[in-house]
């Protein structure tokens, strides 16, 4: 299965992209979903069909998720642990057995699936907390005592789990991609977050007149993360501008469903060359509103109108933003991320500190030019991973800003 992160960049936006009907949108609300029926249901009374959302990128943006939902598809199994097995002849995969909604799943009534990202160790993990145990069995290839530890736990009573699947059309395997909640857990997916990203900011928009436009999208089946900018720019006194840009972010599986962060970006001049790097606080000062997996649909898009706070969150960055032309010593900055990368326990930075430690290692700095620049060519080093990314931009904005 691809699991690489996929973007969409300015340039990749047609000219003739300049927003997207209401209408099409919703096409993203596929009506087989409950939660999306919901959403849906909720919305139609506040918005007509022949709205026009004039947002720069939103037609590409929806494009891109239809293709998206057309090569994966998600769908949720309840199942026992009796109904569990192990391994495909001598590739570990976990099997679902006596399936009970065979017509969900092609009229399968067993599933061979492969663990995907964190599934096998929240797998183990669950089953007290057996995750390194099992990892070290499967990796040493000992397929007998795995299944032998599995027959001795269906002997226990644990409770049936939820199992988020991936059908990805393109192989036509299944992949396990998660364990989600049994009980109050309403599934705000990717397409649900770009349907709700560009209705929030198009209310902003008829409200304000602040105009908005998709300056980055960074997505994988899971999770997105999209950047919009707004009209106008600060000065950076000595090094360039900064711009106030609303990412709003979405992870189906774990952590808060949809989220609306501020973050800027530090756009300089290199040798003639003019470059950005987006950094962002973490997420109790970036935070604008969030809406949970645990919340209702009704009450998540009330939380909505806190969306208000958007210019506090940015006038209060930029104000942090403004100290780092203060720096005198971006070689000691410099050392601070080197340290942050090299003590990391974040898997996702992890894949890729080799080539990160090198860049830090080998690049002097002389100037806070130098410092952006070295910065912005460790994120294009971690660029395929959507977490590592994200991981980069907090790790720089707390080096930058807060010296630490």
């Amino acid at each position: 299965m691809e699991t690489k992160k996929r973007s969409i960049l300015k340039l990749d936006i047609p000219k003739s992209d300049n927003g997207i009907l209401i209408s099409d949108l919703f096409k993203l609300l596929i009506s087989t979903d409950e939660t999306a029926n919901q959403i849906k249901e909720i919305l139609n009374k506040q918005f007509e069909q022949d709205e026009f959302i004039p947002i720069t990128g939103a037609q590409t943006l929806v494009n891109a998720q239809i293709v998206q939902n057309k090569n994966y598809i998600k769908k949720d199994l309840i199942s026992t642990l009796d109904n569990i097995t192990f391994y495909s002849d001598n590739t570990f995969t976990i099997n679902f057995n006596n399936i009970n909604n065979p017509e969900n799943f092609g009229s399968k009534t067993t599933l061979n699936t492969y663990p995907k990202y964190s599934a096998q160790r929240d797998f183990f993990g669950n089953l007290f907390s057996m995750d390194k145990y099992a990892k070290k069995l499967i990796d040493n290839g000992f397929k007998k005592i795995v299944e032998t530890n599995l027959e001795l736990l269906k002997g226990e009573k644990i409770k049936d789990k939820k199992y988020r699947l991936i059908h990805y059309k393109p192989d036509n395997n299944y992949y396990l991609r998660a364990i989600v909640s049994t009980d109050n857990y309403f599934d705000y997916n990717n397409s649900i977050a770009v349907v709700i990203a560009l209705l929030t900011l198009y209310k902003e928009i008829k409200s304000s007149g602040v105009a908005y436009s998709l300056k980055l999208c960074e997505y994988n089946e899971s999770n997105i993360r999209m950047f919009f900018d707004s009209t106008g720019e600060k000065e950076l006194e000595g090094i360039g501008y900064v711009k106030n840009i609303v990412e709003i972010s979405n992870d189906e599986i774990k952590r808060e469903a949809l989220r609306f962060s501020g973050v800027c970006t530090i756009s300089y001049d290199n040798k003639k060359q003019k470059n950005e790097i987006y950094i962002k606080p973490k997420d109790v000062k970036s935070k604008i509103l969030t809406i949970k997996h645990n919340q209702k649909p009704n009450n998540g898009l009330k939380s909505l109108t806190d969306f208000e706070n958007v210019d506090k969150v940015h006038n209060e960055l930029y104000e942090d933003i403004k100290a780092i032309k203060n720096i005198k010593n971006t070689e000691q900055i410099k050392f601070l991320v080197r340290r942050k990368i090299d003590n990391a326990k974040n898997e996702d930075i992890r894949k890729f500190k080799v080539s990160i430690m090198n860049e830090l290692t080998m690049t002097t700095t002389k100037n806070i030019i130098d410092l952006l620049n070295l910065f912005n060519n460790i994120q294009i080093l971690a660029n395929e991973d959507i977490e590592a990314s994200e991981y980069l931009r907090y790790v720089i904005y707390e080096a930058l800003i807060n010296r630490k």
